[in-house]
């Protein structure tokens, strides 16, 4: 009798415990991208797709507005050459979540920095040991990226998003080399 008792007194305190809505500390996750960028150089000239992957973790400060930082690698092959075009990125983010339900949309922007590695291949091939001649340049930018995504909730502690930006390079004194273009990413998010 008393252990029946107290079996369905700590299922009923269980029970109670997790009916009450907890608060949310922190989200963050993975996310894949893929866009298209270009260049105003002709030689070389970057044009075509990119691809990615990279993460954020943010925290929510009241009912709407959420902070943290996020990150990105991007990079994206010359055509007919060995050579790549590489951007690394991130920055402190804020955003704003219009609502709570299954499907919100939220506006934000992430302010930071980055650095381009560009290397195109001139002649020669990676296969030989024969001299190459290449053309490699580094950048360092601060960048300003707007971006609005879609999370649908799928659990209570799981979310997958859709997500567009288009990193902005303000003040470069090299406008011609840095590669501009819309992203699509997809991602999930983990809430704890």
């Amino acid at each position: 009798m008393k252990k029946g008792f107290l079996l369905i007194f700590f299922l009923v305190i269980s029970l109670l415990g997790n009916t009450q809505e907890k608060r949310e500390l922190f989200r963050g996750g993975m996310f894949l991208h893929a866009g298209y960028i270009t260049n105003k150089l002709d030689y070389p000239e970057v044009n075509g797709i990119t691809t990615g992957i990279g993460g954020k973790i943010s925290f929510r400060l009241g009912k709407h507005f959420r902070a943290g930082t996020e990150g990105y690698a991007t990079s994206y092959g010359y055509e007919n050459n060995e050579g790549q075009y590489k951007l690394g990125w991130g920055g402190l983010l804020a955003e704003y979540q219009f609502s709570d339900n299954r499907l919100t949309p939220v506006l934000g922007i992430t302010i930071g920095g980055g650095k381009i590695h560009d290397l195109y291949m001139v002649e020669g091939n990676y296969i030989d040991n024969l001299p190459d001649e290449a053309i490699y340049k580094v950048y360092s930018a601060f960048i300003v990226n707007p971006h609005f995504s879609l999370e649908y909730r799928l659990t209570h502690n799981l979310n997958f998003v859709g997500k567009i930006d288009y990193l902005l390079f303000p003040g470069a004194g090299y406008p011609d080399y840095v590669a501009n273009g819309p992203r699509l990413y997809i991602g999930i998010l983990f809430m704890r």
